[in-house]
């Protein structure tokens, strides 16, 4: 329009002066304009665009290709095109590129590929595609979008020799939990006569001799329970290995959710940090995506809530009465201590699994009384936690697994 303006204000002004050089000018600008419109863009453009990631989600151990796909369903050829995927800042592809200019004749397609290696745990998000069709003379834009996909990179869940638990509360399915009340299970319970139809196995040789009369083992029912994971990404205190530590408490969460869903739990989970964010107690597959995805947003941090307070508020509204808590953190928050006191004393039982930060040297000796101090006050933090729960102090060099498997040789909360 402004160039149309712009032909019509030279051909007035021509006119006024009677200057025919101004008005061949003008004539010259307008042939111009109507050559745009006449070999320009044609009235309807009709572009599709289309788009795979494969995978979409991922643990970051293989490459990850994006086939991006456009055609032309217009009725002329497309000579000026320009396609670009955006993709976030942190990411550049390893192979092909994310911007293309093409020519297509009608009914015609272009492909392009992006194969992106050595992701990092995180949800990225690829796209919007962006078409852009122009006429040769640059008067006229047609452009089409397609959405934003995510691309979720997730922790992946180590094997680990298990987690048995001993909450109070209990559902009526079988599972992996002691439940307290006699049933088919592998926690002895009790002694009682023989009657016939009890199974031979069940007796106990060793009291039937001494008693002169055959007697049988009885167990625990074996049930499932609802357990609430709350991961505390508070490692801002220790820059040098906010990251090693980091990923320790997004490791062992991804690990337990899964385990325990796989034992037939409801599990839910409740991350605090840098990115928020909380999961109700499900169980199924699905749902185990659920919480691996969340913990692929997780971010290093202190959140603007506090641990202590959230665990309070969302263990009472998503989860029943004496009920399994694990939290899973640094203890760097002295606040802490309260918190899961409330929560022992309103009746659920908590496992507290807390990464050891470690020290990778200092470049300071104030650098190093400030970790001497901090962890000082953590081990306060846990010698006062062990007087209700069961408290796990990892360090680095330990595999989960093995420090779940001493517990259970200790307390009578975990097993492995």
């Amino acid at each position: 329009m402004l160039y149309f303006a712009l032909a019509i204000a030279v051909l007035a002004l021509g006119l006024i002066l009677a200057d025919f050089q101004l008005g061949i000018l003008a004539l010259a600008i307008a042939t111009l304009f109507f050559l745009a419109n006449v070999w320009g863009l044609p009235e309807t453009v009709d572009l599709n665009l289309s788009r795979e990631i494969v995978p979409n989600e991922t643990f970051g151990q293989e490459d990850v290709i994006v086939k991006s796909s456009i055609s032309n369903r217009s009725i002329a050829t497309l000579a000026n095109l320009e396609i670009n995927e955006v993709l976030p800042s942190s990411i550049s592809p390893s192979k092909g590129t994310n911007r293309l200019v093409a020519s297509l004749r009608p009914g015609e397609s272009a492909d392009f590929l992006l194969e992106l290696a050595n992701l990092t745990r995180s949800n990225y998000q690829i796209g919007p595609l962006v078409a852009q069709a122009k006429d040769p003379y640059g008067f006229y834009l047609v452009e089409k979008k397609l959405g934003a996909e995510t691309l979720s990179v997730m922790p992946k869940p180590q094997p680990i020799g298990g987690a048995r638990l001993r909450p109070k509360h209990v559902r009526a399915w079988p599972g992996m939990v002691p439940s307290r009340i006699l049933g088919i299970g592998s926690e002895f319970y009790s002694t009682r006569q023989y009657v016939p139809g009890d199974d031979p196995k069940r007796i106990n040789w060793k009291t039937s001799a001494r008693h002169n009369d055959l007697i049988v083992n009885e167990t625990e029912a074996d049930r499932v329970t609802d357990v609430m994971v709350v991961l505390d990404t508070d490692v801002a205190v220790f820059q040098p290995s906010e990251v090693e530590l980091f990923e320790r408490g997004v490791q062992a969460a991804a690990s337990i959710a899964r385990l325990l869903l796989r034992q037939g739990n409801r599990v839910g989970l409740v991350l605090q940090g840098g990115e928020r964010g909380s999961l109700p107690a499900g169980f199924g597959k699905k749902h185990e995506k659920r919480i691996l995805y969340l913990l692929a947003a997780a971010k290093p941090g202190r959140a603007s809530v506090s641990t202590s307070y959230v665990m309070s508020l969302l263990a009472t509204r998503m989860l029943p009465s004496r009920s399994q808590i694990i939290l899973i953190s640094p203890l760097l928050d002295p606040e802490m201590r309260e918190g899961v006191s409330k929560l022992t004393g309103a009746g659920y039982n908590t496992l507290v699994l807390s990464p050891k930060p470690s020290s990778l040297g200092f470049q300071s000796e104030i650098e190093k009384v400030a970790f001497e101090l901090a962890m000082l006050e953590r081990s306060i933090t846990l010698l006062s936690l062990e007087r209700g729960s069961t408290v796990i102090d990892w360090p680095n060099e330990v595999p989960l697994t093995a420090v779940l498997s001493k517990v259970r040789r200790t307390r009578a909360i975990v097993n492995a």
